[in-house]
C-alpha cells in the first residue's frame, strides 16, 4: 500500500499538515518557526550557572531579580481602564486551602463539595448585586462574558445584529467583534456625546431595526462616566425585541443601581478579589435574568438535598458542547475561572455590602479630589467630560508625551494611560482607594514638568 503524500496526511491529534504550516507562515511573512521565535534570548538569566547551586543560593538570585519588577503596592497606580483594589491576604489564604485549591481540574463536574459550594455562593451573591436571577460559575474575562453574551442574544432572538452604545473598553470591543465573526454578526459602533462623554443615546436609537438582537452599553464607560439613561435604552431595546446588555464595574455596584433595576436581560463584568498580575488573571462575570437561563453558556451551580436530607451542591446545568450534543450546545469553551470565582466570592463576603459600598465611595472621594488637583495645573482640563466620572476620567492637553512618561517613570508613578480613542486623545487617569495625597502631588510635579504652555 503506498505512503500517503505528507501534505494529505492527517495526523488523527496534530491537525496541521505541512502545508497548512508553510500557508500560516507566508501569511505571517516569515520563513520558518524558528524565525516566529527569533526574539525569545537563547540563554536565560539563569543558564551557565557556574557550578551546581544550592536552593538558598537560587532562591537569593531570584529574591534579587524580583526586586527589579514594578508592583502596585510599592508605586502609585494612575493606570486608566485597568481596576485595582487592594486585596486583603485572607482571601489568597482561603483560596489556598486544599478543599479548593487542588491539582484536579476545577471546572470537572467531581469537584469537590467545598468548591461547589463556593461556586454556589459566587453565584449567590454576584446575582443579589447586579440584580438579576441567575450567575453562571463565571468565564475567563470581561470580555469573553461580553462576547458570549452577543452569541446568546442570538440564540434567543435569530437576530444578526449587535448595537455597542458610547465608549466601551476597545480591548473587550475588539473580543466582542472576534466572537462576533464566528456566528457571522455584525457590530455597529454608536458614538458618545461630545460635552458630557455618555453614550450618544439618539444615534443609538437610530440603529436598532428588526435585525438588532442585543443593544450593549458599558456604565462606567470607558471613559469613567456613568451612563444616567440606561433605563431609556433598555426600554427602546424592548420595544424593538432586542435584549439590553449592560457592562458593570463591580465595586460601584454599591452605590449605583444595578443592571437588573435599569431593565438589562444580561450584564457582564469583571470578578474581584484578583492580584493584578501582568493585567491578569481576572475573571468574566455572567449575569441574566430568569427566562433565559437555557440559553445562558457555562455552567450553573445549586443546592438540593440527598436521600438522608442532608444540604448538597451539584451542577445543575452546563451546557458546552463537551457535555451535549453539539447542536444544543451554547458554549464550546470551559468558561469557567473557579478559582478566581472562589476569591471574587470570599472578597465580597469579607467587605460585606456595607464595606462594598465604604470602598466605592473611597474611590469616588479620590477620584473627585485627584481631578480637582489636576484641573489647578495651568494648561490642562480635568476632567475632559462634563459627565459625572465614578473611577477613571480623562485629561487633555499640550502634554509633552515623552517628557511626561520619563518624568513619571523618574517617580515611580505607573500611569496614567495615553488614549487615541473614538477621537478623543489624552491620558485616562484611574483612581483607586490607595491613592493618597502624596501620590497625587508626584502625579501633578510630572504634568508640570510636561505641560507645554
Amino acid at each position: 500500500m503506498p505512503e500517503p503524500e505528507a501534505d494529505s496526511f492527517s495526523h488523527p491529534y496534530l491537525g496541521l499538515t505541512p502545508n497548512d504550516r508553510r500557508e500560516m507562515l507566508r501569511e505571517l511573512g516569515i520563513s520558518s518557526v524558528d524565525e516566529l521565535f527569533s526574539d525569545i534570548p537563547v540563554k536565560s538569566e539563569f543558564h551557565g550557572l557556574p557550578r551546581p547551586t544550592s536552593e538558598a543560593e537560587v532562591y537569593r538570585e531570584l529574591f534579587n531579580l524580583s526586586l527589579e519588577n514594578s508592583n502596585c503596592m510599592e508605586h502609585p497606580c494612575f493606570l486608566g481602564g485597568y481596576h485595582i483594589h487592594y486585596v486583603p491576604a485572607v482571601v489568597q489564604k482561603i483560596a489556598e486551602r486544599s478543599e479548593f485549591l487542588t491539582s484536579y481540574t476545577p471546572y470537572q463536574p467531581e469537584i469537590s463539595q467545598g468548591l461547589l459550594q463556593a461556586l454556589f455562593e459566587y453565584q449567590s451573591l454576584m446575582a443579589e448585586l447586579t440584580a438579576l436571577d441567575v450567575v453562571n460559575a463565571s468565564h475567563y474575562t470581561y470580555g469573553t462574558s461580553l462576547g458570549e453574551a452577543a452569541h446568546m442574544a442570538h440564540r434567543v432572538t435569530g437576530r444578526r445584529k449587535i448595537v455597542v452604545c458610547g465608549a466601551v473598553n476597545p480591548e473587550r470591543l475588539q473580543v466582542l467583534k472576534t466572537y462576533a465573526f464566528g456566528r457571522d454578526l455584525s457590530v455597529v459602533e454608536c458614538g458618545h456625546d461630545g460635552e458630557s462623554g455618555e453614550a450618544d443615546l439618539e444615534g443609538a436609537l437610530s440603529e436598532l431595526d428588526s435585525d438588532t438582537a442585543m443593544v450593549y452599553a458599558e456604565s462606567p464607560n470607558y471613559f469613567g462616566v456613568v451612563e444616567p439613561r440606561l433605563g431609556e435604552l433598555a426600554e427602546e431595546a424592548h420595544r424593538r425585541g432586542s435584549l439590553f446588555c449592560q457592562g458593570f464595574d463591580t465595586i460601584s455596584l454599591a452605590i449605583f443601581k444595578p443592571p437588573g433595576e435599569v431593565g438589562a436581560d444580561i450584564a457582564v463584568g469583571e470578578g474581584v478579589g484578583a492580584y493584578p498580575s501582568y493585567g491578569g488573571p481576572t475573571l468574566g462575570v455572567f449575569a441574566v435574568r430568569r427566562e433565559y437561563v437555557r440559553s445562558m453558556p457555562g455552567r450553573v451551580v445549586g443546592a438540593t438535598v440527598d436521600r438522608s436530607g442532608r444540604r448538597g451542591f451539584v451542577i445543575t446545568l452546563q451546557t458546552r458542547e463537551q457535555h451535549i450534543r453539539k447542536e444544543k450546545a451554547t458554549s464550546n469553551i470551559t468558561t469557567n475561572s473557579a478559582i478566581l470565582a472562589l476569591q471574587s466570592a470570599v472578597y465580597i463576603a469579607l467587605m460585606g455590602y456595607d464595606g462594598l459600598k465604604r470602598l466605592a465611595h473611597t474611590v469616588l472621594s479620590n477620584t473627585k479630589y485627584t481631578q480637582r488637583r489636576i484641573s489647578e495645573v495651568k494648561g490642562v482640563v480635568s476632567p475632559r467630560f462634563k459627565g459625572f466620572s465614578y473611577q477613571d476620567f480623562v485629561v487633555e492637553g499640550n502634554i509633552n508625551a515623552s517628557v511626561f512618561k520619563r518624568s513619571l517613570r523618574s517617580r515611580g508613578v505607573l500611569g496614567p494611560t495615553q488614549i487615541n480613542y473614538m477621537g478623543v486623545s489624552g491620558w485616562l487617569v484611574g483612581v483607586n482607594e490607595l491613592i493618597t495625597p502624596k501620590h497625587v502631588d508626584l502625579l501633578i510635579e510630572c504634568l508640570k514638568e510636561s505641560v507645554e504652555v
